[in-house]
């Protein structure tokens, strides 16, 4: 079988979309690799299944380790399994990291879905938008960029931190940039019950939020997750001298993003409380 010249590489419980991405994408440029962290249903839709390790990136060493294929790949993008984009739209983020020379990249959030950084949602004004961060929910690599940062992919168990390193031994040196014309739904909501991976974590003694923050003395001149001054392609039919200024608008516009969030976390800290109060009245 010959390869195709991209690889998405999801880590799967068995609710993982990568099934509906598949069928979705009957055109696909990619192969599909999926790492269980839960029991492996029997399926043959991906190219490649395999499993092990404690978190998705753990999982990818193991496929590089035992495989090597990921060397035959012009791009390699690494997903959680709750992660979706519309029909045929991983292959057009994959031509369009390709067509643009992407070093380190990934699909814009859209605006109301669930989202940790508003630097990731996407402007509508841009196609390509250079950031200084992407998160570890999903990061393209180029083959380049993949051989240097691979490393790092097993500095915490959390993976919390591990993507504010990337940042760090990329800046200026190597761009990083959200394709703003590319975008996904988190949809998982955030509801911030711990789910299995964080309940494992904490059977271990693990804390993801300590782990961030030591990789985070590990490089005190990061600059931190932002939208760069420039570096940004804007989408076509938009004037030149409006651009920059649309662009600008849309970046001060997503505090509506951060209200929203902050909103649905008090109202369902507040059904809570009424749901214990009902269940202790009963």
């Amino acid at each position: 079988m010959t390869p195709r010249p991209y690889l998405l590489f999801v880590r799967a419980g068995a609710d993982s979309l990568h099934r509906r991405l598949i069928a979705e994408d009957p055109a696909r440029n990619w192969d599909c690799c999926v790492s269980w962290y839960a029991s492996a249903p029997e399926e043959h839709l991906a190219e490649y299944y395999c499993d092990g390790g404690d978190n998705k990136l753990e999982g990818f060493l193991e496929f590089w380790r035992h495989r090597g294929a990921p060397s035959l790949y012009r791009y390699v993008w690494i997903i959680d399994d709750d992660i979706y984009l519309r029909p045929t739209e991983v292959s057009r983020f994959f031509d369009l990291c390709e067509q643009y020379s992407t070093y380190v990249s990934q699909p814009a959030l859209r605006w109301f879905t669930h989202t940790t950084l508003n630097v990731l949602v996407r402007n509508p004004a841009c196609l390509l938008r250079r950031v200084s961060f992407v998160e570890v929910m999903a990061p393209c690599f180029s083959a380049a960029a993949l051989e240097q940062l691979i490393h790092t992919f097993d500095w915490t168990k959390s993976t919390w931190g591990t993507d504010w390193a990337w940042g760090a031994l990329l800046q200026g040196k190597r761009p990083l940039h959200v394709i703003d014309a590319v975008t996904v739904a988190h949809t998982r909501n955030g509801d911030s019950r711990p789910g299995a991976f964080y309940r494992k974590l904490t059977s271990m003694g693990i804390d993801p939020a300590e782990e961030l923050r030591r990789v985070e003395r590990m490089f005190p001149q990061f600059v931190g997750a932002r939208t760069m001054r420039d570096g940004h392609v804007f989408r076509s039919g938009i004037p030149q001298t409006l651009a920059p200024v649309l662009w600008r608008l849309f970046e001060r516009l997503k505090f509506v993003v951060r209200w929203r969030k902050q909103f649905l976390r008090r109202w369902r800290r507040g059904r809570a409380r009424v749901e214990r109060l009902v269940h202790d009245v009963r």
